[in-house]
């Protein structure tokens, strides 16, 4: 499963990790009224990285697949890969991305305490839950349908809130959280996710073993 892990990483194109800095400026401009969205940031970026390191035409995901396939490995092994790198690419995404936004956030002068821990977690949280509605698609319908039904959900939530922000000029705090506040809450979201992603990777080897290649 490493090696496969490790194949995805190797075979990521550059506009992969590129694209997340398109949004380093709405990033900027949303700090400036003093809410802290490098969760959000790095949570974009995570999913991005994910979705985009499955790239493809519809014939060169299939003889990709196929050839993985043909490796003395299972199909579940595979899948398990994909599982596992959305991990490291949320890894990658805190890294890289999460450095940028904690430096824009120390020149601003803004803080962070014990609950950031606690919203990064969280982000680790919604990727995969993002990510357990791309892959059964993936594997049914391929990368470009899954890629665009996926993507859309994460997209317009970062751009509603990046809006709502920059028309904040007030400064004043929003009247609403970007996540739960209480230790229950986290707790409930993170078995929620922990059972979702579950449920998806199950589906998601059943899909594959049965597909046609």
């Amino acid at each position: 499963m490493k090696q496969l892990m490790l194949k995805d990483l190797y075979t990521q194109r550059l506009f992969g990790y590129a694209f997340p800095l398109f949004f380093l400026l709405p990033f900027y401009m949303s700090s400036l009224t003093g809410v802290n969205y490098l969760v959000i940031y790095v949570t974009y970026a995570s999913i991005w990285l994910t979705v985009y390191s499955n790239f493809g035409t519809a014939e060169s995901n299939r003889m990709g697949l196929k050839l993985i396939s043909s490796l003395p490995i299972t199909r579940k092994n595979v899948v398990q890969a994909k599982y596992g790198a959305a991990f490291m690419w949320w890894g990658i995404g805190f890294v890289l991305y999460g450095t940028m936004a904690f430096l824009i956030n120390l020149l601003l002068g803004n803080t962070f305490n014990i609950g950031f821990i606690s919203s990064m977690i969280l982000s680790l949280c919604v990727t995969f839950i993002i990510i357990s509605f791309f892959y059964p698609l993936y594997f049914l319908l391929g990368y470009q349908i899954a890629a665009g039904i996926t993507m859309i959900f994460p997209m317009l939530g970062f751009f509603v809130m990046m809006t709502i922000t920059i028309d904040d000029i007030s400064g004043e705090p929003l009247p609403w959280e970007l996540f739960p506040t209480d230790y229950l809450s986290n707790i409930l979201f993170v078995l929620a996710s922990v059972i979702i992603t579950r449920l998806s990777y199950l589906l998601s080897v059943k899909i594959f073993e049965k597909k046609d290649l």
